[in-house]
């Protein structure tokens, strides 16, 4: 089988099935990177960068789309597909506790995977000194465990506002005992967790539980992302009590080759997720063998996507992104060029595009795809300034604006219908896409002039479509009544 699936690779760009996904994710990255190219190239008129570091990050950018692409296409093939079995196989157990350890199982399974997530860890890594995959072990321990509450819910029909009332008091407690590094590196754990990887798996994941609630099933349909991403705050803000805070200067954060250390983290990644689904298909699923081979070539494409995705980000993509951060810091126009470059990410985000669509059909178009692009343009646009003004302000915490937006938006899901919420705790992580988690993490951090102060953005990126599609869904409800 696996030489059969080998086998089929040069066949990818010509195959009917497969080619036009991957050619529907070249166009849709291209869009979310290139204009982040065009910037860089007008904000090196001011700033003057090294013309091999230009290159670097040139080939850098081509293999982030490249990658993300077959990465993306690998993911359409095979992931969500094997989120969707899961689903199913979950439906069969006859006792809630056995839904609940095999959630726990597979949460941490899939998000050992999510590339946003081991670009993160590999910053953290730098700034409270842990080992980068002990990082990404954490943190998706409490991916796993939020899903199996998650699941929980969905089986005996609580209440998603109930729940996330609960988990963020929890968190809230947590972060009157933390410090503010603490609070950046936990919510942007949050946001890095729901990505590419995790979103339509765990989406798929849920949807195969909650069909089996039939009239109920709309409700539980969203809100399994948003409960899932409380996970990694609780963990990051537990992993922050237990170890000293450090600020790394950038230049200590020193790699080895981009490209083994690629082939390293996808290796981790992948492979565990393969395994699991062989195991599981061998002895439950049994899936045909045309529908199998199409499954292990989509987890190779995962694999390799990854790869080329990883060593391209490191090589020359976020390097440069500091060095920029670091040329413009004491720059007046930095907050409008945190701003410009916020709204230039959000509106080149397929996800969020997705997202918009998403409500539109919910409203039965009331609430037009436009007023939430625009709004979620705004909001995530904003978001990046904020976390730029927040860098450059000693007096400036980030629970300032973390605590407000998250406290009016659990206010808020007590007013408006339950499908709402859950899609707006599931939009927490659809605007902290690839550019977010890659160059504007990385300008931030070049702006603070260390690691740790640089981290914050992800979280209020996260935060502001969770506040937004609260909004929406509040004038919603008014409207039709």
């Amino acid at each position: 089988m696996l030489k059969e699936t080998i086998a089929r690779l040069p066949l990818f760009l010509t195959q009917y099935k497969e080619a036009p996904i991957f050619l529907d994710y070249i166009k849709e990255n291209t869009k979310a990177v290139l204009p982040i190219v065009f910037l860089v190239f007008i904000l090196n008129f001011f700033v003057g960068l090294a013309s091999d570091l230009l290159i670097k990050f040139v080939l850098g950018a081509f293999g982030v789309i490249v990658g993300l692409s077959v990465f993306l296409s690998g993911i359409d093939l095979s992931i969500s597909k094997i989120g969707s079995m899961m689903g199913d196989f979950l439906g069969r157990f006859d006792k809630i506790i056995k839904v609940i350890l095999f959630g726990i199982f597979i949460g941490f399974v899939i998000s050992m995977a999510e590339p946003d997530l081991l670009i993160l860890a590999n910053q953290i890594t730098h700034a409270i000194g842990l080992s980068p995959w002990l990082i990404v072990a954490i943190i998706s321990l409490g991916v796993g465990l939020m899903i199996a509450m998650g699941l929980f819910r969905i089986f005996n029909e609580i209440s998603i506002s109930k729940l996330m009332w609960i988990l963020y008091i929890i968190i809230f407690a947590l972060m009157f005992i933390s410090n503010d590094t603490g609070h950046a590196i936990a919510f942007d754990a949050s946001g890095a967790t729901t990505g590419a990887m995790t979103t339509p798996f765990i989406i798929a994941l849920g949807l195969g539980v909650a069909n089996l609630k039939g009239d109920y099933s709309e409700d539980n349909s969203f809100g399994l992302v948003g409960i899932a991403s409380a996970g990694p705050i609780i963990a990051g803000l537990l992993m922050s009590l237990s170890v000293g805070e450090n600020t790394f200067e950038i230049e200590s954060a020193a790699h080895t080759s981009a490209i083994l250390s690629g082939i390293k983290n996808a290796s981790f990644a992948i492979i565990p997720i393969a395994l699991v689904f062989l195991l599981m298909n061998a002895k439950y699923f049994k899936t045909p063998k045309d529908e199998l081979t199409e499954i292990l070539l989509g987890l190779l494409y995962t694999y390799l996507g990854l790869i080329i995705f990883l060593s391209s980000v490191e090589a020359g993509f976020m390097e440069l992104a500091r060095v920029l951060g670091e040329g413009l810091r004491e720059s007046k126009l930095l907050p409008l060029i945190g701003f410009v470059m916020g709204l230039l990410v959000v509106l080149a985000e397929p996800a969020v595009a997705v997202l918009a669509e998403q409500v539109e059909d919910v409203t039965g178009g009331s609430i037009k795809r436009k007023s939430i692009l625009r709004a979620l343009s705004i909001g995530v646009a904003s978001a990046v300034m904020l976390a730029i003004i927040r860098i450059n302000s000693e007096n400036f915490a980030l629970w300032m604006v973390i605590v407000p937006g998250f406290l009016l938006s659990l206010l808020l899901s007590l007013k408006i219908p339950q499908i709402f919420v859950g899609i707006a705790f599931d939009s927490g992580g659809v605007a902290s896409g690839p550019m977010t988690a890659t160059f504007i993490l990385a300008f931030c951090q070049g702006v603070a002039g260390n690691v740790a102060d640089g981290f914050g953005v992800i979280s209020f990126v996260a935060m502001m479509p969770v506040l937004t599609i609260m909004i929406l869904g509040y004038l919603y409800k008014k409207g039709s009544r």
